[in-house]
């Protein structure tokens, strides 16, 4: 890269200072015709003022009179002596190269040439005698002068033309004042071009400096390549700058921290879909806002998380906005040792996580399904054995107390009290990891659910993710009487309440709330194997009452449909431990009553 950025740079610099001489060329030339323009304009007036004064002068008008009338050839030497003291005085005084004083005929009363006196002058004086002025450039016995002719009006009437008065002044007077501007002219300019070239280049270190030494077309390539990738993405992308400020975001972001508004998951995805499209159809406008929408209010968790973001590396947190638990990852951006601000990403985890969940309940009645098939072999194989050996009446008999008994053993004590399919899995699956943790898993004598579950998903996440965790605190408070958990179940039409209690350590009445914050932990990983639920691990429902993300998971699930989790009692008078109750509206179908026959 370092040759391109140097041969971007050098045309950079190139560009600049060839528009520099540019602006200076076409400055320099307007400036210079103007000041040649005003340089002789000046010029032509002075001798035009100067014409003036002489042509009105009594004495000249006086004298003019006299050779006019005599025409004595050569004119009356005491006339020319006069005329020659006023024009003499004049040239010094005013800086003029001559003065030439002529009668109507256009002979000269005066010159700085003596001997030309009493000779008709060398330029023409009909235009001055016929009693209009002019000004003219013309080469004459004094060679290229800018001339003024003034005619010389009789003084008995004011009226009659009786001669004319010239006054020149040298071209190289003239041509000297146009040079002396010109210099000065020119001096100015030499400076403003070095004065250009300089900010030039420090126009260009700056500009290598802002941009990274990336030209032009690189950074339209990568605006064009940011606003395809920024709305190909299903994370929200948030871009900060060295300072801290957002400069960019995609829709997806917006739909995402959007939740915060009360948006539902399904809306704030539909109104992120429509933007994408709406985006993706215009034309990238340069302003690092990609939805047109107002400014997005970017929560101080995020913002905490781009100052806290390692110079290498990635910095996650999981943060909630609204009913949505988001993965946050933010990153620091750095090129060639520069710090150009920093990324967060935003991915949805609320729905991963409820899929997660519920495979684990799923994996859980799976694991247990596959014990109880195998106790259910070995209790065929035993009735294979006795009809084999002819010993029927023992294989009868067997078959009966298996018939009594029910076909596979569970270790919930007393699941017989409920009916639902789903509702026994979830309870038979988690009292086998349960067992394995070695706690028991029993229902409530009292519970009774009448009706079928109608949201199997809801409820089995929930319901199992409470179990786990009583299981979870009931290992590590474990005392000499047993570690237990307890589940109620009750139906109330449509309504499905549960309470689990534990025989773990409780939970104090300072912490009660914050237990449902997401990473929030009253106690530590229990010393004990994983059994599936995440005992040692926290790949579960968490490592105790409220660490990771069971809790606020189940509570989002179950408020999401109207219901919600509580915690009941911190410290439960009977078994000591925790009280966690459920409700769930509309979760059960009721039974339709037989028709009497």
């Amino acid at each position: 890269m370092s040759r391109p950025r140097r041969s971007f740079s050098r045309r950079v610099l190139i560009s600049q200072l060839a528009l520099v001489v540019v602006i200076l060329a076409l400055v320099t030339g307007v400036f210079a015709w103007l000041g040649s323009r005003t340089v002789t304009e000046v010029t032509e007036t002075e001798a035009l003022s100067t014409a003036r004064t002489l042509a009105i002068d009594p004495d000249v008008r006086a004298a003019a009179t006299k050779a006019s009338a005599e025409h004595t050839d050569p004119p009356d030497a005491q006339t020319v002596k006069s005329m020659l003291a006023i024009t003499d005085d004049l040239r010094d005084r005013s800086g003029i190269s001559f003065a030439v004083i002529t009668d109507d005929r256009g002979i000269r009363l005066t010159h700085p040439d003596r001997s030309l006196i009493g000779h008709r002058v060398s330029t023409s004086p009909e235009e001055a005698l016929a009693g209009r002025e002019n000004i003219s450039h013309e080469s004459g016995t004094l060679g290229e002068t800018v001339r003024a002719k003034v005619p010389i009006y009789s003084s008995a009437d004011d009226e009659t033309v009786v001669g004319e008065v010239s006054v020149g002044i040298y071209a190289s007077v003239l041509d000297a004042d146009l040079r002396r501007e010109l210099l000065l002219l020119g001096t100015v300019a030499v400076l403003a071009l070095a004065l250009g070239g300089v900010v030039s280049v420090m126009l260009g270190r700056r500009l290598r400096r802002e941009t990274l030494g990336v030209g032009p077309e690189e950074l339209a390539e990568m605006a064009r390549d940011q606003g395809a990738v920024l709305h190909g993405l299903d994370d929200g992308v948030l871009g900060f700058s060295a300072d801290g400020r957002l400069t960019l975001s995609n829709s997806n972001a917006k739909g995402l921290l959007g939740a915060a508004d009360g948006l539902e998951p399904a809306d704030v995805k539909d109104r992120a879909d429509v933007k994408d499209r709406a985006a993706s159809a215009r034309e990238f406008d340069g302003d690092h806002d990609f939805d047109g929408d107002d400014e997005i209010d970017v929560p101080d968790e995020i913002s905490a998380m781009m100052a806290d973001a390692p110079a290498e590396g990635a910095l996650r947190r999981r943060i909630t906005i609204g009913e949505r638990i988001l993965l946050a990852t933010a990153v620091r951006v750095q090129r060639d040792g520069v710090s150009v601000g920093g990324v967060v990403t935003l991915r949805d985890e609320t729905q991963v996580l409820t899929m997660a969940r519920q495979l684990e309940s799923v994996t859980a009645m799976a694991r247990a399904l596959r014990t109880q098939r195998h106790e259910f072999a070995n209790r065929l194989h035993t009735v294979l054995g006795l009809v084999d050996t002819g010993a029927t009446d023992e294989a009868h008999t067997y078959l009966s107390s298996i018939l009594g008994t029910g076909p596979i053993a569970t270790p919930v004590e007393d699941i017989d009290l409920v009916s639902d399919p789903y509702l026994r899995a979830v309870l038979e699956a988690k009292g086998t990891t349960a067992a394995e943790a070695g706690v028991t898993l029993s229902v409530a004598p009292d519970s009774l659910a009448v009706g079928t579950v109608r949201d199997p998903e809801a409820v089995t996440l929930i319901l199992g993710n409470l179990i786990d965790n009583a299981v979870r605190a009931a290992v590590a408070g474990r005392g000499s009487a047993g570690a237990r958990v307890v589940v109620q179940l009750l139906s109330a039409g449509s309504e499905l309440h549960a309470v689990v209690t534990d025989t773990g350590d409780g939970v104090d009445a300072d912490v009660a709330e914050k237990i449902f914050d997401e990473g929030f932990s009253t106690a530590e990983a229990a010393s004990a194997p994983d059994f599936g639920i995440g005992l040692t691990t926290g790949t579960g429902t968490g490592d105790g009452h409220g660490l990771g993300i069971g809790l606020a998971l189940s509570r989002r699930v179950a408020e999401k449909g109207g219901g919600r989790v509580w915690l009941i009692d911190g410290h439960d008078p009977d078994l000591g431990g925790a009280s966690f109750g459920m409700v769930l509206p509309d979760a059960l179908e009721e039974c339709q009553q037989e028709e009497e026959r």
